[in-house]
């Protein structure tokens, strides 16, 4: 089986790979690393799986993956935290003589401190954490970059700071995923091994808005007892000011024929766009 994930070897993502194979028995996977979000989900085929960030504790959700995640044919079947930090190295002495940063797109918003403090400095923005640190190594004087603090022990330069993230306490959320439909009847059928499951989806309003649409849709799992967890509005882009809700529900092993149950009935008035439901 081949596991798709944000690469080189050594990102945040290889290491939430690498820890999310610990949870699976007789997991026998080659890794295929890839230098952008389209290219990790267009790798994923068949039996294979795939892994993306999700949501990171100071910088909030990857507006990449959601934007994917709301029109692809995918099946998420887990999802894996792993802490983040970050470190700072430049080939100069002070912090005052670097002339250009490079610093990753979502790594960028975990570091607004650092970076609001060199306010002289380019900051030029990469794909990937170890895209910056190749870069930097390979660029001029001045230079400098943001990179995972575990990458931090392999480098002697003249200017090193650890743990440059605004606080120490920092973890990004990732997904793992099939290339197959969520199907919700499908999806029924599939019997949790744990106690609690979570079940991410899309929602659409299928009218023009109104006042009370998402009080409605709420309301659908308020009344059963389904906890929500996550709540956001994604413009659907076919027409501006409409909307679609991505939300994450979460229950015990008791409420999966409620959960169901309640989606169906709800996509008889609203197009529900399922993403998967697994085992927390």
């Amino acid at each position: 089986m081949k596991f798709s994930v944000l690469g080189p070897e050594g990102t945040f993502a290889d290491a939430a790979a690498k820890d999310y194979l610990k949870t699976q028995p007789n997991a026998n996977v080659l890794f295929d690393y890839h230098p952008s979000f389209d290219q990790v989900y267009q790798a994923v085929s068949g039996d294979d799986i795939g892994l993306l960030p999700l949501e990171n504790q100071l910088d909030g959700y990857v507006s990449a993956t959601l934007q994917r995640l709301q029109t692809a044919d995918v099946t998420e079947i887990g999802e894996i935290t792993i802490p983040v930090n970050f470190g700072l190295v430049a080939n100069v002495a002070e912090l005052s003589q670097i002339k250009r940063i490079y610093v990753q797109f979502k790594t960028e918003g975990q570091c607004q401190k650092l970076l609001s403090s060199l306010p002289n400095v380019q900051i030029i923005t990469t794909s990937s954490n170890m895209v910056s640190l190749e870069k930097f190594q390979s660029g001029e004087l001045g230079d400098a970059a943001i990179i995972p603090q575990s990458q931090m022990t392999d480098l002697s330069l003249p200017l090193m700071r650890d743990n440059v993230a605004d606080q120490d306490d920092n973890s990004t959320r990732f997904i793992i995923f099939k290339s197959q439909p969520a199907n919700l009847e499908k999806l029924s059928r599939h019997h949790l091994t744990t106690n609690h499951f979570k079940a991410p989806l899309f929602v659409t309003p299928s009218f023009n808005d109104q006042p009370g649409t998402l009080y409605d849709i709420l309301g659908y799992f308020a009344e059963h007892q389904l906890n929500l967890v996550t709540l956001m509005s994604l413009p659907v882009k076919s027409q501006l000011g409409v909307y679609s809700f991505y939300l994450e529900l979460s229950g015990t092993r008791e409420q999966q024929e409620v959960l169901f149950t309640t989606l169906q009935k709800m996509a008889a008035k609203y197009h529900v766009h399922p993403l998967g439901y697994y085992a927390v």
